[in-house]
């Protein structure tokens, strides 16, 4: 058993216990009790992205040895497990929502580590463009939390409005960009020619244009500027969770 598989789990129920506080401590009504439930759901969810930051290293450390997709999917649980850092009371549902992107990562790469038991096929070399693509998936986990949040808020509600999410759904599409012009500059250098056409090549770009569609939507249409969202990053996290068996640059 890889050493990444105690540390994962130890995290997946610290994020459980954080969603469970989270809608427990929506039916409170003093407000002191609620300011405690908030402060604790906040310290667990530093404590699980602690753990899952171990448990991606250990998992990148040991890749060999487990399966490709594992260490991509607890990276990106690491990245999408810290809380965001505002003030607003909001409605239980509205606390849970942003939490269970990274719960739902965390525990899908404990269950693909400990439920396959022969040695990943992928080469446990690790390269620039497969961290970075991670990256980008746990910023779009995160994006996708924040954004599942604007459906259980009220239109008018400002602790539910799109800026919270602008953060991690830019610096996703950034990162995204930064890949996909790496690879085709890469392609031109190489080969003579920007374009292969090869599988890996074909899922970037579709992801890519999603996140510009995303893009453009107009702020001011903050849910249907979210359903784009959550497209679009469910959309990079099933690249990046299977980039290992992708090739991009062949």
């Amino acid at each position: 058993m890889s050493t990444a598989v105690p540390f994962t789990g130890l995290a997946c129920g610290a994020l459980l216990a954080a969603a469970g506080l989270a809608l427990w401590g929506g039916n409170r009504q003093d407000a002191s009790t609620l300011d405690a439930m908030r402060a604790t759901v906040r310290v667990i969810r530093w404590v699980a992205g602690g753990l899952l930051i171990v448990g991606a290293l250990l998992a990148w450390q040991g890749r060999s040895s487990l399966p490709g997709a594992a260490p991509h999917l607890i990276l990106m649980a690491a990245l999408a497990a810290p809380p965001e850092i505002h003030r607003h009371r909001l409605a239980r549902w509205a606390r849970v929502l942003p939490i269970l992107p990274a719960l739902g990562l965390a525990g899908a790469g404990l269950i693909w580590a400990l439920g396959t038991a022969e040695a990943s096929a992928g080469s446990g070399s690790i390269t620039p463009s497969q961290v970075a693509l991670t990256i980008c998936g746990g910023l779009a986990a995160r994006a996708l939390g924040m954004a599942a949040r604007t459906f259980v808020v009220a239109e008018g509600n400002v602790a539910g409005s799109i800026p919270h999410v602008e953060w991690p759904s830019t610096a996703a599409y950034g990162l995204l960009t930064l890949i996909m012009g790496g690879t085709l500059l890469a392609n031109l250098w190489q080969r003579g020619w920007a374009w292969n056409g090869t599988t890996g090549e074909r899922s970037l770009a579709g992801v890519w244009l999603a996140w510009t569609a995303a893009g453009m939507t107009p702020r001011r249409s903050r849910r249907l500027r979210a359903v784009f969202i959550v497209v679009a990053a469910l959309l990079l996290i099933v690249l990046a969770a299977g980039y290992s068996m992708l090739e991009i640059h062949s």
